[in-house]
């Protein structure tokens, strides 16, 4: 696993550092096209935006995606702030969309706690989010973009941010979204065609990949962005991922186990290491004894009666 998260302060040579596994093992979809323009597929914990004018497709474009990537294995949920469950489902029925989570959720708490248990989300749209706590736009703008883009680093989740564009072309808000994610993106009208169904997908910004536009034809059933390539192989949803961790924590050696002991062991963030021994504690398979630095866990009769 990738520390996302976690900041190096010392100089380094760059021949010296090992570059962690996940960059190179991105959440794919099966379909060439869509992952070409992430750089070949999704890495685990970034941001992006998905930015457009009403009715060129943002809302089409995200829902096929999570479909490509539920049928690829991963656990995938679409949180909704602009239309109610029963017109996306509606609009995902057309786009045979199915395998998606769907909800009417702009609560960032509350969106943070279900990026802990799925490997994409999509926010529909960052401009309708909101907190229990009474703040100005510009405070809760910052609020939103530390707690999401903080909490994908933490639990691996690539979070999608969906913006609305003016009618003049301006984005809704101000450029603080588009500057702390990791990928920008953008469709619009091909204004060198005289149609109302092509459309070119660009990518301006990609910390992990390169910049691309691609052309694609936007129909009645959705996007038209390539075939889809059959592995074979599903990837492990995060449920699965997170039980196998859990096991793994279970069969280490020593009696007391800490915080730092997971972290280095497993390549952990801390956010991580708090997320897998806070779960572990209410499978009541972990007992924690302490608080902070000084806390330790240790085994309880069930988890070893399981081991």
């Amino acid at each position: 696993m990738m520390k996302l998260g976690i900041a190096q302060t010392e100089f380094t040579k760059v021949k010296d550092i090992v570059i962690p596994d996940i960059f190179y093992n991105r959440m794919k979809s099966g379909v060439a096209d869509f992952d070409k323009l992430f750089g070949d597929g999704l890495l685990p914990g970034c941001c992006i935006t998905l930015t457009a004018q009403a009715g060129c497709g943002k809302t089409t474009f995200a829902l096929q995606l999570l479909e490509h990537l539920d049928q690829a294995g991963y656990d995938v949920a679409y949180a909704s702030g602009e239309e109610n469950q029963f017109q996306l489902a509606f609009t995902c029925q057309r786009l045979n969309v199915r395998g998606v989570k769907i909800a009417n959720i702009t609560d960032v708490d509350t969106i943070a706690k279900a990026m802990e248990e799925n490997d994409v989300v999509v926010v529909d749209s960052f401009q309708a989010l909101t907190v229990e706590t009474k703040m100005n736009s510009r405070a809760l703008e910052q609020y939103a973009v530390s707690t999401l883009c903080n909490k994908a680093k933490d639990s691996e989740c690539v979070l999608v941010f969906i913006m609305h564009l003016t009618k003049s072309g301006q984005l809704k808000g101000t450029t603080l979204v588009p500057h702390s994610v990791d990928v920008n993106m953008m469709i619009s009208h091909d204004l060198e065609k005289d149609d109302d169904t092509t459309r070119i997908i660009s990518v301006s910004k990609n910390r992990f990949g390169q910049t691309i536009d691609v052309e694609a034809i936007l129909g009645h059933k959705g996007f038209h962005i390539g075939e889809k390539v059959t592995t074979g192989k599903k990837a492990k949803s995060k449920k699965d991922r997170k039980a196998d961790l859990k096991k793994q924590i279970l069969k280490l050696d020593p009696p007391n186990i800490t915080e730092q002991l997971v972290m280095n062991t497993f390549q952990l963030t801390k956010g991580q290491t708090y997320l897998v021994l806070t779960a572990l504690v209410k499978d009541k398979l972990l007992k924690k004894y302490g608080r902070g630095a000084r806390a330790v866990w240790k085994k309880t009769p069930k988890a070893n009666k399981n081991s």
